[in-house]
């Protein structure tokens, strides 16, 4: 029988190490780069001493099995904890701290599901990945190092690759054909590694480095293969495929419910579920890629932005609804969804702000299963076809709260929102007037000062500047004048989806204000937000869906995954929420307000939609010789006259032709 020396042996080995560390290597960074959630930049440190520990206790034959698998997941647990320091309090500078608090969050998480909630530590989630990757890494090295068993590692980390390229925009098509190549030369490598064992056995003569020779032969190949697979079209929309791919994804589907619920907070990437809008909050981050899926279609007289949900309180980038929250304090509930309240079909939700609105119906058809339950509403709900349950916040004096619906983030239905669904929302549309909204005044609720002023610290002096900068170019007396002039100053930025996430340590609002100047509508929305609030004007960030293309034989709006939005909402008192429009994108509308309710249309009328000239932007280019005269301690400049009222976009939706039509502006 040939013997084999030490350093043929790592001949042997070495070779299998790096195709199979490769591997999994791919598979863990395509989900670090996947923005599920902030800090997955941890899953590679985490998972790359799991590989080599996997490595070592598979060759040392004299280990157990059970006590190897016993060690990993404990240094697994105590690798984790210390990784995840770096996203937990400064305070907590001990390991024991940190396990301590890890553990903490965990029992809540875990009483938060059983009493029906919805799961909303981010932390954890990243601390479960964390322990998922080290478990692959592990467990990918014990089999193909001690078992031999190489198709069922390569199965694990294809089915996870799988999932997460296939519910992740943009994809990483980059790490899975890595990965392809690494799996099929690992293929290669380990089977003529067996066969070599065997040819010793039977004392048969083969030459030195067989292996090596063979993984040249097969990496020809797997590249070939590789670039004719990465050439096939991929546009095939045959019915059959379809209903296929619907049948094979149904389990993938039901797991991400069952994260969703988990994780209510998850970052999902756009395009990667329904789930998306419900989360609690959304984190201002890098580019993104929009499908152009059916959504649902929309049947309303009155053009609209479809609201999903409605967020209150901003810190470094990160949106948050708290609304749900405060009212499960206010109640006494165990989650935020218990707090809801509960309404019959067709039951009228007692709003307050109804001045200047008018009803319209509109009836949503959905083209795709939500497994969210959230309903779209145009305007102000008023009732709903569907039983529904609405989070709301309360108003508060001493120990009565009575609920306050013209604070509602969101309105959701137990009933399955499944594909061919439809329902109806009786719905109050503004017909605000110009004159109306700047005499509105500045008389806020006590619930809108203390919930929709929020300005966090992180916001940056020189945004705080710049937005009053904006008010002194424009003239604005009211706060109607004043969002006005900032929606317009915003609309000469430059709309960009490819966009890198900002960089460490800035402030997203003033990144894209100051340095990126470009972005899409997280960006634009939020930056109006916050400089509104800076000058005392209260105002949330909504997120939905923009209008659609009106389509004239149907007569409905067809609404597309690719015009997913967020937009700002602004408080005027007794008017309500009044939708703004700083994104000048080709997909959105600014809002048609008449000047003076003498020229405003009948409640049965249907209004013209947006139409005309792009804003100026001449109008705000000494704006940063103004900032920078502020931050010398220069007084402002003398403003001009008042500017002309802007109700104007630089983009339509033709309800007689069906069409958007652009002057030319970005």
């Amino acid at each position: 029988m040939r013997s084999k020396s030490l350093t043929a042996e790592l001949t042997d080995l070495i070779p299998g190490v790096l195709l199979a560390m490769i591997m999994c290597g791919a598979v863990i960074y395509s989900l670090s780069i996947s923005r599920w959630a902030p800090g997955l930049s941890v899953l590679i440190p985490m998972s790359l001493p799991g590989f080599f520990l996997g490595v070592i206790f598979a060759r040392t034959r004299w280990v157990p099995g059970w006590l190897s698998h016993m060690l990993s997941a404990l240094l697994a647990v105590v690798w984790a904890v210390q990784l995840l320091g770096a996203q937990m309090s400064p305070t907590l500078d001990t390991w024991r701290d940190r396990g301590t608090e890890l553990l903490i969050r965990t029992i809540i998480w875990g009483r938060v599901l059983g009493g029906g909630g919805r799961g909303e530590d981010l932390l954890l989630f990243v601390a479960a990945l964390c322990l998922l990757c080290w478990a692959l890494a592990y467990g990918s090295a014990w089999m193909v190092f001690r078992r031999g068993w190489v198709w069922r590692s390569l199965t694990v980390n294809a089915a996870l690759a799988l999932i997460n390229y296939t519910y992740v925009l943009p994809k990483p098509n980059a790490p899975f054909f890595v990965f392809l190549a690494a799996a099929l030369l690992l293929l290669v490598h380990q089977n003529i590694t067996h066969r070599q064992a065997q040819w010793d056995a039977q004392q048969i003569e083969y030459p030195d480095l067989l292996p090596v020779r063979f993984l040249w032969s097969a990496a020809v190949v797997c590249g070939l293969l590789i670039l004719i697979t990465a050439t096939i079209p991929g546009n095939i929309t045959v019915d059959r495929a379809t209903r296929t791919w619907e049948a094979l994804s149904r389990p993938f589907k039901l797991a991400r419910e069952r994260w969703e619920d988990a994780f209510a907070t998850l970052n999902a990437p756009p395009g990667a579920g329904s789930g998306a809008f419900t989360a609690r909050s959304a984190q201002l981050g890098g580019s993104r890629r929009l499908n152009d899926g059916l959504v649902m279609s929309v049947r309303s007289t009155d053009f609209d932005y479809w609201r999903a949900v409605a967020f209150d309180k901003y810190s470094d980038g990160r949106w948050q609804n708290t609304t749900g929250e405060q009212a499960r304090a206010t109640l006494g509930a165990s989650t935020p969804e218990q707090a809801r309240t509960p309404f019959d079909a067709g039951a009228p939700i007692p709003v307050g702000d109804t001045v200047r609105r008018h009803v319209v119906t509109e009836t949503f058809t959905l083209a795709q299963d939500r497994s969210d339950g959230l309903l779209f509403v145009g305007g102000t709900a008023r009732a709903l076809s569907l039983p529904t349950l609405v989070e709301h916040n309360y108003l508060r004096a001493g120990t009565q709260a009575t609920p306050n619906y013209d604070d509602t983030a969101l309105i959701v239905t137990k009933d399955d929102l499944r594909a061919g669904k439809v329902y109806t929302v009786t719905a109050l549309v503004s017909r605000a007037d110009v004159q109306s909204l700047r005499a509105a005044g500045t008389d806020y609720p006590t619930w809108v000062r203390e919930r929709y002023l929020q300005l966090p610290d992180s916001i940056t002096a020189r945004t705080r500047e710049r937005a009053a900068q904006i008010i002194a170019n424009a003239g604005a007396r009211t706060p109607y004048d004043e969002a006005v002039a900032i929606q317009d100053y915003l609309r000469t930025f430059r709309y960009n989806e490819s966009i890198p996430a900002p960089p460490p340590g800035a402030e997203p609002v003033d990144w894209f204000l100051f340095t990126q100047r470009e972005g899409y509508c997280d960006y634009y929305a939020s930056s109006m937000v916050m400089m509104l609030r800076s000058l005392g004007v209260p105002a949330r960030w909504v997120q939905g869906y923009a209008g659609g293309v009106f389509d004239v034989e149907r007569a409905i709006y067809e609404v597309r995954e690719d015009v997913a939005h967020s937009w700002p909402e602004v408080y005027f008192p007794g008017f309500g929420w009044e939708r703004f429009e700083p994104t000048p994108a080709s997909y959105t509308a600014l809002p048609v307000r008449p000047l003076t309710t003498e020229f405003g249309t009948d409640s049965g009328d249907v209004g013209p939609l947006a139409s005309g000239p792009a804003p100026d932007p001449s109008r705000f280019e000494n704006l940063d010789d103004g900032l920078d005269q502020i931050e010398r301690g220069g007084a402002l400049p003398a403003a001009p006259p008042p500017a002309r009222e802007s109700g104007i976009s630089p983009y339509r939706v033709s309800v007689s032709e069906g069409f958007r039509e652009s002057d030319g502006s970005p």
